[in-house]
């Protein structure tokens, strides 16, 4: 018999609204973009399990019209905005925000929300909540 389970071995419930994508596989490519834009001094050990903590807490931009399986999500890794791709259940890719801002009309939307402020904080938030 296995001993119970105390509230604390369990990871936090994600919030309304958010998405726990650090599970989802991750492809060599979205691993080595990810260095190469977000943590260029780290081997890619650590900076898969990096990436995977950033994807704990991710919102939702959008989806493809075309390709109902490829979604848009938002992150925060090292203090900045990640965007990443998931296809079906992998991590394909991994863009900084200026790099997929021209793509947001592709996912559906023409701009961010109108209180961007307050979705980044959350996001943040939640993010420290899940890792603390």
């Amino acid at each position: 018999m296995s001993p119970p389970s105390s509230a604390s071995d369990s990871p936090p419930p994600v919030p309304p609204g958010l998405h726990d994508l650090s599970r989802a596989r991750l492809t060599r490519h979205a691993l080595e973009r990810y260095v190469e834009r977000f943590a260029p001094t780290l081997c890619l050990d650590r900076a898969e399990h990096e990436l995977r903590r950033a994807l704990s807490r991710t919102r939702r931009l959008g989806r493809k019209p075309g390709s109902p399986q490829t979604a848009a999500h938002l992150a925060i890794a090292h203090h900045r905005i990640m965007v990443v791709i998931l296809q079906d259940d992998a991590i394909t890719t991994v863009l900084t925000w200026p790099q997929f801002q021209p793509k947001l009309i592709d996912f559906g939307r023409a701009r961010l929300p109108r209180k961007q402020g307050r979705m980044i904080q959350r996001l943040k938030d939640a993010l420290d909540n899940a890792n603390s």
